[in-house]
């Protein structure tokens, strides 16, 4: 069996002394199907045009030596280029220049920056056009067959008699039949549409009497009602000082203006949600702003986000993800257009265009998690908040997908035109401002933009920049909460806790700075030093004769996706000389389901290397128990929010007690933290609690003092 014959791929020579240009042009032609052939000159391009036959020309103006005019009058003095299109590129869109651009013979003109979008529809169609031409230039035969296949007519209209002729092409172009047309101007055009007649019909009259020639789209209902799109061009002619005829032409464009439209809606609408993206956003806000400046009226932005939602599609994957984006913005649609002061404007019409806003709402998706509602003249800028507290009310339930119950955490960040920002970037540099710094009051919050938010993202900043430097000037300490073995009442453990020894604010608790760490991608290093440290103080105990014991630390996700995660381990514990067995990594159950082929590798990495693994906050999340027995984990840790109600509410007593037994089926040793009573103690006792911490025995020490409480604990009876 034979290959197919590859259709040729039609030759694009670049003529652009602008290295960057050149490359995107190759860049993207190639991969739609060009062929590409660039050069830096003038002169190279008329060497390369004695070689090769391009098929269409690329010419810029602005060139060094020979410019783009001088470059374009040599080509069209080859004989063989007269039908060659040559296209003009250039950042010069005055007049003058597209005047002289064409009276040397350019076939187009286009201004840069370029629309690479539209580059390859509009060099395909020029092809398309000039092989037509080719076709014309041959004979009558092929003349008619060319506009057929170009759906390209002509007509003429005799203005003393009324009287038109034309092309069978252009009757099929306007949906008339030969047979019915008499020859009058009205039937000719009787298909076009009701709000694109008077246009025609006034361009006609104004050539008629000032001989002004004219170019116009319009629109025609076929017999069959098939909308068709033409494009109708019609210049004067003279005849004894008078205009006595109109002549011109008229082509089908639909399948064009189709692409077209096409490319308007992918560059401007997002394609999974149909919404308007940050590019159309940012024009819709552009002629809000326009409009509350002339009205004197206020514009609202609920700049709404969804907290880790790529959590989701870690998780469950993209393809739920998107389902589940797609239902948001049903009820984030449904939730704005049911507001009993507002009604919502959700336009797919191609050609989107707002002369005066006329719609109270528009919904825009801004990334991948982020959306906004924008509220057009609204009377009191607090009324907002009712809206997003509506929003929160609406996302509350959960998003069942493919038999999951999936929920949301939404923060919405509030800004006032022309309260706060004065221009639209700084419109939405506050809003997602605000949208950002929600986070701070929990989910399923709002917050509007104001100045305070300034001075405290301020500090937020310094405590980062501090932060940077926390490591390297040793401000960093390490303290230890004992872990004791109820069954031997002995110190089994301790858990390494971090903390800042602020120059000016003194000692910091974790709470108040690890989010900014997080924030800020230094959780990873500091992570790597929390781990370092805490092996190296765990072997110099050893080396001073403190029995056997395993030091837990804490492991955010960050650190624990990093590259090479496990290799780092292993290198920690041999710079230091610690045994494998000797370390513990806690995380958190939420890590653990985050990318669940990813995790296991990690994790079995880590368990071959000898070192323990802790589910950290157990009970807090959302593992399943067939997920659970597939980890290679060694211990489970409630988490000290069901210590602290265990006595008095009787879910936490439960939720408590089975967590144990589900560890002791599993054989995995289960730690409680949080211990703060007797009472708490006797009850995990009871229900065979392993291990246990808190400040019934300790709060977190310094390595000076959690070594003295080692040998204490060792030298008295224990607790009873």
């Amino acid at each position: 069996m034979t290959d197919a014959i590859q259709e040729p791929r039609p030759l694009i020579l670049t003529i652009d002394d602008d290295d960057m240009i050149r490359f995107m042009l190759k860049d993207i032609l190639t991969r739609e199907g060009f062929e590409v052939v660039g050069v830096a000159s003038g002169q190279a391009g008329l060497e390369i045009l004695m070689e090769q036959r391009p098929d269409l020309v690329l010419l810029d103006v602005m060139m060094p030596e020979m410019d783009g005019f001088t470059c374009l009058e040599a080509l069209r003095a080859i004989p063989r280029n007269s039908l060659l299109p040559i296209v003009m590129l250039t950042g010069v869109d005055d007049v003058e220049s597209i005047h002289r651009s064409f009276s040397l013979g350019a076939t187009d003109f286009i201004v840069k920056p370029i629309n690479w979008t539209t580059l390859p529809y509009h060099l395909r169609y020029m092809l398309r056009t000039n092989e037509a031409f080719r076709n014309l230039a041959r004979s009558e035969a092929v003349l008619r067959n060319a506009q057929k296949t170009v759906h390209l007519g002509n007509w003429d209209w005799e203005i003393s008699t009324d009287h038109m002729t034309c092309s069978n092409e252009a009757f099929n172009v306007l949906g008339v039949a030969a047979a019915n047309f008499n020859g009058r101007r009205l039937d000719l055009f009787k298909n076009l549409d009701p709000f694109d007649a008077p246009r025609l019909h006034q361009a006609l009259e104004i050539c008629t009497k000032q001989g002004r020639a004219f170019s116009l789209d319009i629109r025609l209902v076929h017999a069959d009602e098939s909308v068709h799109v033409a494009h109708i061009k019609g210049e004067a002619e003279m005849q004894h000082g008078r205009i006595a005829k109109v002549h011109g032409t008229v082509q089908d464009i639909t399948e064009r203006r189709r692409i077209e439209d096409k490319v308007h809606q992918l560059a401007n609408y997002d394609r999974l949600t149909g919404l308007p993206n940050r590019t159309l956003f940012k024009e819709i806000l552009r002629q809000a702003i326009s409009y509350c400046d002339r009205h004197e009226v206020f514009l609202v932005g609920l700049f709404v986000g969804i907290d880790h939602f790529n959590r989701i599609n870690e998780t469950l994957g993209s393809t739920i993800g998107d389902r589940v984006l797609q239902m948001f913005v049903e009820r984030l649609m449904r939730t704005v257009r049911e507001c009993d002061f507002l009604a919502v404007a959700r336009d797919f019409e191609m050609n989107f265009e707002i002369r005066d806003i006329g719609t109270d709402v528009t919904v825009s998706r801004l990334g991948d998690s982020k959306f906004n509602v924008l509220l057009n003249y609204i009377n009191n800028p607090r009324d907002s908040a009712k809206v997003a507290k509506l929003i929160f009310k609406e996302m509350q339930h959960p998003f069942e997908v493919d038999d999951n119950e999936i929920y949301l955490a939404v923060k919405i960040g509030i800004a006032v035109y022309p309260e706060e920002g004065t221009d639209q970037d700084t419109f939405i540099k506050n809003g997602e401002f605000a949208m950002n710094h929600v986070r701070e009051q929990g989910p399923n919050s709002h917050q509007f933009f104001s100045k305070s938010l300034n001075t405290t993202a301020f500090h937020k900043l310094s405590m980062e920049n501090s932060l940077r430097h926390a490591v390297e000037r040793n401000e960093l300490v390490l303290h230890y909460q004992p872990k004791v073995d109820l069954r031997r009442d002995q110190v089994v453990g301790m858990e390494a806790l971090v903390r800042w020894q602020h120059p000016e604010l003194g000692l910091l608790s974790p709470d108040q700075f690890i989010p900014i760490a997080e924030d800020s991608g230094l959780i990873v290093p500091i992570g790597d030093w929390v781990l370092a440290t805490a092996c190296r103080q765990l072997w110099t105990w050893r080396q001073e004769g403190m029995p056997p014991l395993v030091v837990a630390v804490n492991v955010s996700a960050s650190q624990f996706r990093h590259k090479n995660f496990s290799l780092n381990i292993y290198q920690i514990l041999k710079s230091t000389g610690l045994e494998t067995e000797s370390l513990k990594l806690e995380l958190m159950e939420s890590t653990l389901m985050m990318g669940v082929s990813d995790v296991m590798t990690i994790l079995r990495e880590i368990r071959a290397l000898g070192v323990g693994i802790s589910i950290d906050d157990f009970g807090t999340g959302y593992s399943s128990l067939s997920y659970l027995k597939k980890l290679p984990i060694s211990e489970l840790k409630i988490d000290r929010s069901f210590m602290q109600e265990t006595l008095h509410n009787e879910d936490n007593k439960v939720i408590t007690a089975t967590i144990i037994a589900l560890a002791k089926s599993l054989s995995l040793e289960v730690v409680a933290e949080g211990v703060e009573n007797d009472q708490q103690l006797a009850f995990l006792r009871r229900h065979g609690c392993d291990t246990v911490q808190g400040n019934f025995y300790s709060r977190p020490l310094p390595p000076e003092e959690f070594s003295q409480f080692v040998r204490q604990y060792k030298n008295r009876e224990g607790i009873a």
